[in-house]
């Protein structure tokens, strides 16, 4: 049997669960979000999903890491869901900007000059490291020591300009500066050191720490730390609201203990920042 209009039974009952479900989501939310995220029930983060433990693909093309779960978590505070928008790393502050998502949760750097066109809440603070085939065939302990080789890097990045200032560096003291070979996706240089197409990859210390132990130790970490840098989500300047909710829901989540534990299922508890 049907009801009036055709509507099945099952449809309006379907229509009512998820009525219900948004209103307990509401309901439960201990921060109030900007008017249209509260709107739309849902919180869309552009993230380059490529740059593991913080944010990569599982099985079933499902992302995961410490970012995904921490923005979910920010998420659910505010009565939304999150939506992750998988965006190349190199355009993901344009992306921003163009409103094509609210905010940017991919281990984007809290750097002078991006905070003259985003705003950011800091909730991690990591540092940089050369990775090299196993045995550290050309003895790298740091970037002056690439002189003359190839070095794979993710493309619009940080790390990329630290290669660059290196490169100048090197070639003011007369030696043979690095070939610096990027790509878009932080993962598509370090398949490239294992291909042997690189002698070095630059990246996160966290995220080598990971390749290595996923590959058996293939890989190892060449040298001391080479930097490090906080990072957080960015909104836009003009999105203050969403801003502060942010601010309110990394406080809430470091109270509850949640932020302790997510570093530490990611095995990145050393990258914690204090309040």
């Amino acid at each position: 049997m049907r009801l009036k209009g055709s509507i099945t039974a099952a449809a309006v009952a379907t229509a009512l669960a998820a009525f219900a479900s948004a209103a307990s989501a509401a309901s439960a939310a201990t921060i109030k979000p900007p008017a249209d995220i509260a709107s739309a029930g849902k919180i869309t983060f552009c993230v380059d999903v490529s740059f593991p433990p913080f944010e990569s693909y599982a099985p079933g093309n499902k992302a995961v890491g410490s970012d995904i779960d921490m923005g979910t978590a920010f998420a659910k505070m505010m009565g939304v869901k999150a939506v992750w928008r998988n965006t190349g790393f190199d355009g993901i502050i344009p992306a921003l900007q163009a409103k094509q998502c609210d905010a940017i949760m991919s281990g984007l750097y809290d750097k002078a000059s991006r905070r003259k066109v985003v705003d950011f809440v800091d909730y991690a603070r990591l540092g940089n490291s050369i990775v090299v085939p196993k045995g550290n065939p050309h003895h790298v302990v740091r970037l002056a020591d690439l002189t003359g080789m190839k070095v794979g890097v993710e493309s619009g990045t940080t790390l990329r300009l630290q290669l660059v200032d290196a490169n100048k560096k090197l070639s003011a003291a007369g030696k043979k500066p690095m070939t610096i070979v990027s790509f878009p996706k932080d993962s598509d240089a370090f398949q490239q050191l294992i291909a042997g197409n690189v002698d070095a990859y630059y990246t996160v210390t966290s995220t080598a720490a990971y390749y290595g132990k996923k590959t058996g130790g293939r890989t190892e970490i060449a040298g001391p730390q080479i930097s490090a840098f906080p990072f957080g989500v960015a909104t836009r300047k003009d999105d203050k609201e969403l801003h502060q909710a942010f601010v309110k829901a990394l406080a809430q989540l470091r109270k509850s203990g949640q932020y302790a534990a997510i570093l530490k299922r990611w095995g990145i508890s050393n990258a914690a920042i204090s309040a």
